[in-house]
Protein backbone atom coordinates (compact mmCIF):
# COMPACT_ATOMS: atom_id res chain seq x y z
CA UNK A 1 0.00 0.00 0.00
CA UNK A 2 2.88 2.70 1.14
CA UNK A 3 4.83 1.39 -1.86
CA UNK A 4 1.71 2.01 -4.09
CA UNK A 5 0.87 5.41 -2.86
CA UNK A 6 4.60 6.23 -3.50
CA UNK A 7 4.26 6.12 -6.86
CA UNK A 8 2.42 8.88 -6.69
CA UNK A 9 4.97 11.43 -6.04
CA UNK A 10 6.88 12.10 -9.35
CA UNK A 11 7.17 15.21 -10.60
CA UNK A 12 6.95 15.67 -14.53
CA UNK A 13 10.39 17.48 -13.98
CA UNK A 14 12.27 14.06 -12.48
CA UNK A 15 14.72 12.21 -14.69
CA UNK A 16 14.07 8.76 -15.98
CA UNK A 17 16.66 7.35 -14.53
CA UNK A 18 15.51 8.81 -11.46
CA UNK A 19 12.37 7.11 -11.18
CA UNK A 20 14.10 3.81 -12.06
CA UNK A 21 16.52 4.30 -9.04
CA UNK A 22 13.97 5.36 -6.58
CA UNK A 23 11.21 2.10 -7.62
CA UNK A 24 8.41 4.71 -8.28
CA UNK A 25 6.57 4.93 -11.48
CA UNK A 26 4.83 8.38 -12.37
CA UNK A 27 0.88 8.08 -12.48
CA UNK A 28 0.09 11.76 -13.40
CA UNK A 29 1.61 15.52 -13.50
CA UNK A 30 1.79 17.64 -10.26
CA UNK A 31 1.56 20.71 -9.98
CA UNK A 32 4.93 22.75 -9.78
CA UNK A 33 4.54 26.71 -9.25
CA UNK A 34 7.15 28.37 -9.25
CA UNK A 35 6.90 31.76 -7.99
CA UNK A 36 8.21 34.70 -10.49
CA UNK A 37 11.12 36.82 -10.20
CA UNK A 38 9.09 39.47 -8.80
CA UNK A 39 8.22 37.74 -5.44
CA UNK A 40 11.42 36.35 -4.31
CA UNK A 41 14.77 38.50 -4.62
CA UNK A 42 17.07 35.81 -5.33
CA UNK A 43 21.08 36.38 -6.95
CA UNK A 44 22.10 34.40 -10.07
CA UNK A 45 21.98 30.57 -9.63
CA UNK A 46 19.72 30.02 -6.65
CA UNK A 47 16.67 29.26 -7.51
CA UNK A 48 13.08 28.54 -5.90
CA UNK A 49 10.62 26.34 -6.27
CA UNK A 50 7.29 25.59 -4.80
CA UNK A 51 5.23 22.15 -5.50
CA UNK A 52 1.79 21.92 -4.47
CA UNK A 53 0.66 18.09 -4.78
CA UNK A 54 -2.42 16.55 -3.56
CA UNK A 55 -1.27 12.62 -3.92
CA UNK A 56 -0.42 10.62 -1.19
CA UNK A 57 -2.09 13.79 0.48
CA UNK A 58 -2.09 17.45 0.47
CA UNK A 59 1.42 18.77 0.25
CA UNK A 60 3.44 22.29 -0.07
CA UNK A 61 6.90 21.25 -0.76
CA UNK A 62 9.50 24.53 -1.14
CA UNK A 63 12.73 24.21 -2.19
CA UNK A 64 15.75 26.75 -2.83
CA UNK A 65 18.66 24.98 -5.58
CA UNK A 66 21.82 26.70 -4.83
CA UNK A 67 24.46 26.07 -8.18
CA UNK A 68 27.47 26.40 -6.38
CA UNK A 69 29.39 27.41 -9.58
CA UNK A 70 27.55 29.62 -10.57
CA UNK A 71 25.34 31.28 -7.49
CA UNK A 72 27.68 34.25 -6.27
CA UNK A 73 27.00 33.46 -2.53
CA UNK A 74 28.54 32.17 0.78
CA UNK A 75 26.60 30.59 4.23
CA UNK A 76 26.86 31.37 7.73
CA UNK A 77 25.51 29.93 10.46
CA UNK A 78 23.47 32.38 13.00
CA UNK A 79 22.74 31.37 16.88
CA UNK A 80 20.82 33.16 19.31
CA UNK A 81 23.06 34.74 22.37
CA UNK A 82 24.51 32.99 24.57
CA UNK A 83 22.41 33.52 27.63
CA UNK A 84 24.72 32.40 30.79
CA UNK A 85 28.22 32.24 29.84
CA UNK A 86 29.94 29.52 31.04
CA UNK A 87 26.57 27.90 32.07
CA UNK A 88 24.32 24.86 31.17
CA UNK A 89 22.49 27.17 27.77
CA UNK A 90 24.14 27.34 24.86
CA UNK A 91 22.36 29.49 23.14
CA UNK A 92 18.82 31.64 23.84
CA UNK A 93 16.00 30.84 21.31
CA UNK A 94 15.30 33.81 18.90
CA UNK A 95 13.27 34.64 16.00
CA UNK A 96 14.59 33.08 12.98
CA UNK A 97 13.91 36.40 11.21
CA UNK A 98 15.75 38.47 13.63
CA UNK A 99 19.05 35.58 12.71
CA UNK A 100 18.21 36.23 9.47
CA UNK A 101 18.46 39.70 9.64
CA UNK A 102 21.59 39.64 11.70
CA UNK A 103 23.41 37.86 8.81
CA UNK A 104 21.76 40.15 6.37
CA UNK A 105 20.64 37.19 4.74
CA UNK A 106 19.23 36.75 1.73
CA UNK A 107 17.32 33.71 2.63
CA UNK A 108 17.86 31.10 5.82
CA UNK A 109 16.60 27.62 7.25
CA UNK A 110 16.26 26.35 10.34
CA UNK A 111 18.79 23.88 11.59
CA UNK A 112 20.00 21.88 14.21
CA UNK A 113 17.51 19.65 16.68
CA UNK A 114 17.39 21.44 20.31
CA UNK A 115 16.42 20.84 23.87
CA UNK A 116 14.94 23.25 26.42
CA UNK A 117 17.25 22.81 29.69
CA UNK A 118 15.09 22.48 33.03
CA UNK A 119 13.65 25.95 34.19
CA UNK A 120 15.11 26.15 38.10
CA UNK A 121 11.73 27.44 39.29
CA UNK A 122 9.59 25.13 37.89
CA UNK A 123 11.68 22.34 37.26
CA UNK A 124 10.54 21.56 34.36
CA UNK A 125 11.65 21.97 30.43
CA UNK A 126 11.26 25.93 29.57
CA UNK A 127 9.10 27.21 27.02
CA UNK A 128 9.72 28.02 23.81
CA UNK A 129 9.85 31.13 23.46
CA UNK A 130 12.37 34.01 22.45
CA UNK A 131 15.65 33.99 24.97
CA UNK A 132 14.91 30.42 26.32
CA UNK A 133 17.78 28.74 27.49
CA UNK A 134 18.45 25.60 24.90
CA UNK A 135 21.61 23.12 24.43
CA UNK A 136 21.90 22.19 21.19
CA UNK A 137 22.04 18.84 19.48
CA UNK A 138 25.23 17.77 17.49
CA UNK A 139 28.08 20.23 15.92
CA UNK A 140 27.00 23.84 15.22
CA UNK A 141 29.67 25.92 14.73
CA UNK A 142 30.79 29.30 12.80
CA UNK A 143 34.24 30.03 11.18
CA UNK A 144 36.69 29.60 15.06
CA UNK A 145 33.68 29.96 17.42
CA UNK A 146 32.36 26.08 18.21
CA UNK A 147 28.99 26.84 19.39
CA UNK A 148 27.90 23.17 19.82
CA UNK A 149 30.56 20.33 19.81
CA UNK A 150 29.98 17.39 17.47
CA UNK A 151 27.83 14.50 18.86
CA UNK A 152 27.55 10.76 18.23
CA UNK A 153 24.41 9.79 16.61
CA UNK A 154 23.83 13.24 14.91
CA UNK A 155 25.00 13.87 11.06
CA UNK A 156 26.43 17.11 10.20
CA UNK A 157 26.89 19.22 6.99
CA UNK A 158 30.33 21.61 6.62
CA UNK A 159 32.02 23.51 4.44
CA UNK A 160 35.98 22.97 4.29
CA UNK A 161 38.62 25.11 3.70
CA UNK A 162 38.54 24.74 0.06
CA UNK A 163 34.61 25.59 -0.27
CA UNK A 164 33.58 21.68 -0.39
CA UNK A 165 30.43 21.08 1.45
CA UNK A 166 30.66 17.15 3.03
CA UNK A 167 27.78 15.30 4.75
CA UNK A 168 28.41 12.68 7.52
CA UNK A 169 28.72 12.07 11.14
CA UNK A 170 31.34 13.46 13.09
CA UNK A 171 31.36 12.23 16.57
CA UNK A 172 33.44 14.46 18.76
CA UNK A 173 36.17 17.37 18.54
CA UNK A 174 39.04 14.66 18.72
CA UNK A 175 37.55 13.20 16.06
CA UNK A 176 37.28 16.41 13.70
CA UNK A 177 41.15 17.21 14.56
CA UNK A 178 41.95 13.16 13.43
CA UNK A 179 40.62 14.21 10.30
CA UNK A 180 41.90 17.55 9.92
CA UNK A 181 39.19 19.17 9.23
CA UNK A 182 39.18 22.83 9.44
CA UNK A 183 35.27 23.67 8.72
CA UNK A 184 34.17 27.40 7.47
CA UNK A 185 30.98 26.53 9.42
CA UNK A 186 28.78 23.47 10.52
CA UNK A 187 25.17 22.48 11.44
CA UNK A 188 23.74 19.28 12.71
CA UNK A 189 20.33 17.59 12.06
CA UNK A 190 19.40 14.43 13.41
CA UNK A 191 20.16 12.00 11.18
CA UNK A 192 21.30 10.94 7.15
CA UNK A 193 18.33 9.74 5.58
CA UNK A 194 20.03 9.72 1.93
CA UNK A 195 23.71 8.46 0.81
CA UNK A 196 25.11 7.57 -2.67
CA UNK A 197 21.98 8.08 -3.95
CA UNK A 198 20.24 5.29 -1.12
CA UNK A 199 17.67 5.83 0.88
CA UNK A 200 18.72 4.96 4.66
CA UNK A 201 15.37 5.16 6.01
CA UNK A 202 12.21 2.74 6.18
CA UNK A 203 8.95 3.85 4.83
CA UNK A 204 6.24 4.96 8.20
CA UNK A 205 3.30 6.09 9.08
CA UNK A 206 5.11 8.82 11.17
CA UNK A 207 4.64 12.37 9.05
CA UNK A 208 5.63 15.93 10.14
CA UNK A 209 6.93 19.18 9.14
CA UNK A 210 10.41 18.78 7.66
CA UNK A 211 13.32 20.59 7.13
CA UNK A 212 16.20 19.07 4.89
CA UNK A 213 19.46 19.43 3.48
CA UNK A 214 20.64 17.88 0.41
CA UNK A 215 23.86 17.77 -2.16
CA UNK A 216 24.68 16.23 -5.48
CA UNK A 217 26.63 13.43 -6.19
CA UNK A 218 29.50 16.06 -7.17
CA UNK A 219 28.81 18.47 -5.06
CA UNK A 220 27.89 21.20 -7.06
CA UNK A 221 24.14 21.22 -5.80
CA UNK A 222 23.06 22.31 -2.61
CA UNK A 223 19.56 22.02 -1.90
CA UNK A 224 17.31 23.07 1.10
CA UNK A 225 13.95 21.60 0.97
CA UNK A 226 11.18 22.39 3.88
CA UNK A 227 7.46 20.83 3.55
CA UNK A 228 4.59 22.22 5.58
CA UNK A 229 2.93 19.65 8.02
CA UNK A 230 0.34 19.27 10.32
CA UNK A 231 -2.39 21.59 8.82
CA UNK A 232 -5.07 19.12 6.87
CA UNK A 233 -6.52 19.68 3.81
CA UNK A 234 -3.61 22.49 3.15
CA UNK A 235 -0.38 20.37 3.52
CA UNK A 236 0.06 16.83 6.00
CA UNK A 237 3.53 16.60 6.12
CA UNK A 238 6.21 13.13 5.41
CA UNK A 239 7.80 10.98 6.50
CA UNK A 240 11.96 10.48 6.57
CA UNK A 241 11.51 7.93 4.30
CA UNK A 242 9.51 10.27 1.80
CA UNK A 243 11.81 13.34 2.36
CA UNK A 244 14.52 11.38 1.13
CA UNK A 245 12.87 10.88 -2.31
CA UNK A 246 12.08 14.08 -2.23
CA UNK A 247 16.14 14.94 -1.97
CA UNK A 248 16.34 12.28 -4.73
CA UNK A 249 13.76 13.88 -7.42
CA UNK A 250 15.67 17.66 -7.17
CA UNK A 251 18.98 15.64 -7.75
CA UNK A 252 20.65 15.06 -4.81
CA UNK A 253 22.45 12.00 -3.52
CA UNK A 254 23.21 12.67 0.05
CA UNK A 255 20.71 13.91 2.51
CA UNK A 256 20.06 14.86 6.07
CA UNK A 257 16.78 15.42 8.25
CA UNK A 258 17.35 18.68 10.24
CA UNK A 259 14.72 19.60 12.90
CA UNK A 260 11.32 19.70 11.73
CA UNK A 261 8.23 20.16 12.78
CA UNK A 262 6.96 24.04 14.55
CA UNK A 263 10.82 24.48 13.75
CA UNK A 264 10.58 24.06 10.06
CA UNK A 265 10.59 27.46 8.39
CA UNK A 266 12.31 28.93 5.07
CA UNK A 267 13.23 32.60 4.26
CA UNK A 268 13.80 34.25 1.31
CA UNK A 269 14.57 38.08 0.48
CA UNK A 270 11.65 39.69 -1.58
CA UNK A 271 10.93 42.15 -3.72
CA UNK A 272 11.40 45.27 -0.85
CA UNK A 273 15.11 43.40 0.25
CA UNK A 274 13.00 42.22 3.06
CA UNK A 275 13.30 38.40 4.91
CA UNK A 276 10.20 37.04 4.41
CA UNK A 277 8.47 33.55 5.05
CA UNK A 278 8.09 31.16 2.32
CA UNK A 279 6.44 28.51 3.69
CA UNK A 280 3.83 28.51 6.56
CA UNK A 281 5.10 27.34 10.03
CA UNK A 282 2.80 24.58 11.50
CA UNK A 283 2.62 26.40 14.81
CA UNK A 284 -1.17 28.15 15.70
CA UNK A 285 0.62 30.89 17.77
CA UNK A 286 3.53 31.91 15.10
CA UNK A 287 6.60 31.14 13.84
CA UNK A 288 8.56 28.86 16.40
CA UNK A 289 11.50 30.60 17.73
CA UNK A 290 15.05 28.31 17.34
CA UNK A 291 18.40 28.18 18.31
CA UNK A 292 20.29 28.93 15.04
CA UNK A 293 19.76 29.13 11.35
CA UNK A 294 21.63 28.65 8.67
CA UNK A 295 21.77 31.59 6.39
CA UNK A 296 22.81 32.46 2.80
CA UNK A 297 24.56 35.76 2.12
CA UNK A 298 25.83 37.48 -1.01
CA UNK A 299 29.66 37.20 -1.04
CA UNK A 300 32.11 39.34 0.13
CA UNK A 301 34.51 40.78 -2.53
CA UNK A 302 37.03 39.63 0.57
CA UNK A 303 35.81 36.31 0.51
CA UNK A 304 38.07 33.91 -2.12
CA UNK A 305 36.96 31.61 -4.31
CA UNK A 306 33.46 30.13 -4.88
CA UNK A 307 31.76 28.42 -2.41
Amino acid sequence: MVKRMLGRWNSVLVAASCLVDSGMAQEKPVETAALDESAWKLPEGVTYERSVRNEPRPLQIHSLVIDMQRAEVSFEVVPGEDPDGDGPAEVALARPEDLAKKAGAIAAINTAAWAMLVDPETGKPGKYKVGGAADISGWVSQGQRMISPPQGGYWSVWMDGSNRISMGTISSEKELRSKGIEAKWAVSGFRGILKDSKVLVDPQEVRHPRTAVGLSADGQKFVWLVVDGRQKGYSEGVSEEELARLLLESGCAHGINLDGGGSSSMWIRNERSEIALANRPSDPTGVRPVPVILGMVMKRSEDPGKE
